[in-house]
């Protein structure tokens, strides 16, 4: 039994949790037991909210430039005297 908690991916067992998690709060909101006091605006609201800021952060931190990268710009010399104009 040991080895058996040592082999468990915390990642799938983590999923798993919040998957029962939600069955459970599903099979409660068939019969009619709440748990959560929210409405539907709350819910709307607070989903938008959520989608808001996840994409502004992945926007934020995402480091993609949207336009391509100038080619047209003569490289600037290294230094050297070979490469210098004459």
């Amino acid at each position: 039994m040991k080895n058996f908690w040592k082999n468990i991916n915390k990642t799938s067992a983590a999923k798993f949790a919040v998957l029962l998690l939600a069955l459970i709060n599903q099979g409660l909101s068939l019969t009619g037991h709440n748990l959560l006091p929210i409405t539907s605006d709350q819910v709307n609201d607070w989903v938008s909210m959520t989608f808001t800021i996840v994409t502004s952060l992945i926007a934020y931190f995402d480091n993609n430039t949207m336009l391509k990268p100038n080619t047209d710009t003569p490289a600037v010399g290294g230094g050297h005297r070979e490469s210098s104009q004459k």
